[in-house]
């Protein structure tokens, strides 16, 4: 069962010397394993506090990132860990999670299965889902359990449109969605077969059974 990650950050960019300043990590039942400030190192910018409410004050006496990664290791570790925009939490950690047994991306798929376009931001995902928030937005503990509510959401959509019956045409084949062994792209194929599926996206050519 997938575990759901969210945190907080002195700003946009690690490479730029950037940190994170609070850390969430809830199960698939949404029980927090993991929900703490973050000594960040370096000074929160009031733009950043303006966000998520967190002040230099808040995390002065923290842990560390640093001093944390053994534990987020060992609950993460063979997992597979879901965040909602991984590919701006990922970053702000040693190895980018590399222990997980995969780390899948809830905004990207949300966005998919709701016509695509531009990125759907949480708080639009969470009202579309009917997420009843428990603590404020923009703070990690409240965000991952949200993230969790869009997740169970898509995972009941993709089974739902599996398994509904076609009521206008009886030859339509049942499909499912699988993820580009490549790209992470969701695509939408076939069930119960052995197929070379090429991604639109990337272009690359993979086999799957569905």
């Amino acid at each position: 069962m997938p575990l759901f990650l969210d945190t907080e950050t002195t700003g946009l960019s690690p490479a730029s010397g950037d940190a994170v300043v609070e850390i969430a990590i809830v199960d698939s039942g949404g029980r927090a394993v993991l929900n703490t400030l973050v000594d960040p190192g370096r000074n929160i910018p009031w733009q950043a506090t303006n966000v998520h409410g967190i002040t230099n004050d808040m995390v002065r006496g923290r842990p560390t990132l640093s001093q944390l990664m053994p534990q987020i290791h060992q609950i993460i570790s063979k997992e597979v860990v879901v965040i909602y925009n991984s590919s701006f939490d990922a970053p702000f950690f040693p190895g980018r999670l590399k222990e997980a047994l995969s780390v899948e991306c809830a905004m990207r798929r949300f966005t998919q299965e709701t016509g695509g376009g531009r990125w759907k931001k949480l708080d639009i995902a969470a009202q579309k889902v009917g997420h009843r928030w428990t603590g404020n937005a923009h703070r990690a503990l409240a965000d991952a359990l949200a993230c969790r509510s869009v997740w169970e959401w898509l995972e009941t959509s993709t089974r739902r449109d599996s398994t509904k019956p076609n009521t206008t045409n009886s030859s339509t084949v049942a499909t499912t969605t699988v993820r580009c062994a490549n790209c992470s792209t969701m695509l939408r194929v076939p069930i119960g077969k052995l197929l070379d599926i090429t991604c639109p996206k990337c272009r690359q050519t993979f086999r799957r059974q569905t």
